[in-house]
């Protein structure tokens, strides 16, 4: 019989013997955070924990690890959160926009403060104001306001003009955010303001409600304030009248708008006989939002400024041209009317 040959097992081949890692040393190397105490939690299941996060502080669950960060930066986690919330399907948009949504008060939120002078005149400027007090406990003359309208947040008094005109504005200014201010210049939502207005039932009155831009250089680029008007006759039913404008074009780099509103009555009648005011409001409309074009790189494609278009539902008249208004220019080519549909 012969001896049988020793076979010899270099050190290098060894090396190549296949080495699970164990899962501590896996969640390490890897950054996965689908592990809690060694058992395996599915992503699908994480991702739905995660949407009752509170989305204030969702955020910043980003830092756990980088499987974390990738969940929460996804369009997943925010359209979940957002259909449950709305109750309706969410758009293909990029996440940071439900984000900014769902965690900040920038979007479907009035942004005037004070809209029925149930403050005084907090928070608003005069730029013309002449004649009697400027506020009603309860409006004297015309229809009280009307009930359950949450504009009015269940106040009862409303601004009121005397028999010169009045001019006053509200400034919106939009904060600081680079996020916020990077969504309305590139995919420009609708700016929305509205206001109720009415007048004596004994004395006609004229209404103007205007929206100014806050930090765009009107001497290179001039342009009419977009605007809708209001004309109630003498005799008519004094009954509220909701005036809306919606601004769907504007220019970049804004810092904020301006409310402004305007009226007076036409007989110049002492007393308060002109345009009552309440209920004001001013929004960012997110349903606006649409997705933007990409390029043949995938590069998003910006909305660029070109006119500014907004609608309302009423036309402006042409024969607002009396002292005190607001409107004092001719239609200009950057700037289209049309009805609310």
């Amino acid at each position: 019989m012969g001896k049988k040959k020793k076979v010899a097992v270099h050190k290098k081949e060894m090396d190549f013997v296949p080495r699970f890692p164990s899962v501590d040393e896996y969640v390490e190397v890897s950054g996965n955070g689908l592990y809690l105490r060694n058992i395996y939690i599915p992503e699908e299941i994480v991702l739905y924990i995660l949407s009752f996060v509170d989305p204030y502080v969702l955020l910043s669950c980003s830092l756990v690890c980088r499987k974390w960060n990738k969940l929460i930066k996804s369009y997943s986690l925010w359209s979940t959160i957002y259909e449950r919330k709305y109750k309706c399907k969410a758009k293909r948009l990029p996440w940071y926009l439900y984000c900014c949504l769902l965690s900040t008060s920038y979007f479907d939120t009035n942004l005037l403060i004070n809209g029925n002078g149930q403050d005084g005149m907090n928070n608003w400027q005069c730029k013309m104001w002449e004649g009697d007090q400027y506020i009603e406990n309860t409006p004297v003359g015309s229809d009280p306001l009307p009930q359950n309208v949450p504009e009015f947040y269940n106040q009862k008094s409303c601004f009121v003009t005397s028999y010169f005109a009045g001019h006053k504005a509200q400034i919106i200014k939009f904060g600081k955010s680079k996020l916020f201010r990077y969504i309305m210049d590139s995919y420009k939502p609708h700016i929305y303001l509205s206001e109720w207005a009415t007048g004596r039932l004994d004395c006609g009155c004229e209404y103007v409600l205007q929206c100014g831009f806050i930090g765009v250089n009107l001497l290179k680029a001039p342009f009419t304030k977009p605007l809708v008007t209001y004309f109630k006759a003498q005799w008519e039913d004094p009954k509220w009248q909701k005036m809306e404008l919606v601004i769907t074009e504007y220019p970049e780099k804004l810092e904020g708008i301006t409310f402004e509103n305007n009226g007076h009555n036409v007989q110049v009648w002492k007393g308060h006989y002109g345009i009552k005011m309440a209920g004001g409001v001013v929004k960012i409309l997110f349903d606006s939002i649409e997705p933007l074009p990409s390029d043949r790189h995938g590069n998003i494609q910006r909305k660029k400024f070109t006119k500014i278009q907004f609608f309302t539902n009423e036309l402006p008249r042409d024969d607002l041209t009396e002292e005190g208004d607001v409107w004092n220019g001719e239609y200009d080519d950057d700037e289209i009317y049309y009805y609310m549909p």
